[in-house]
């Protein structure tokens, strides 16, 4: 069963606070980026790296979720929506949220292009620079 739409902003908004509290600076990524509806889960990419065991201490801390998953960055919400965080350092940031936006076949396509992973390239503006391209905005970055 999928929620309505407001309930999933209202937790990513929640989200986006607590991780702020925690000092961590996320940033949406995944379908809800494209503009795609229904979504499988909430994806955050944070800026930096935590340790598994560090991340497992901050979401089961966290009242936002109702239990996280040991080791895998992941949790759900007493509502059931599930939550995904992914990281990069600052200097590969642009190629993280990237790949993380996606759609699949656009990133594997990125990726094959002279350039990929070449830092810096904290955003994506950069990130696409690197491989040559201009910058495509998630809702517009073809399927294939």
């Amino acid at each position: 069963m999928t929620l309505p739409l407001p309930v999933y902003l209202d937790l990513e908004s929640r989200i986006l606070a607590w991780a702020a509290g925690q000092g961590w600076r996320l940033q949406r990524t995944g379908p809800l980026r494209r503009d795609e509806w229904p979504l499988p889960r909430l994806e955050f990419l944070r800026e930096g790296r935590l340790a598994s065991d560090e991340w497992d201490v901050a979401l089961a801390a966290c009242p936002l979720f109702a239990r996280a998953a040991s080791g895998q960055r992941e949790a759900w919400s007493p509502e059931g929506i599930r939550i995904k965080f992914y990281q990069a350092p600052t200097e590969f940031l642009g190629f993280a949220q990237i790949a993380h936006t996606g759609p699949a076949g656009f990133v594997a396509a990125c990726r094959q292009l002279p350039g990929w992973d070449e830092a810096p390239a904290p955003d994506e503006v950069t990130a696409f620079a690197r491989v040559g391209l201009p910058y495509i905005p998630p809702s517009r970055r073809p399927l294939e």
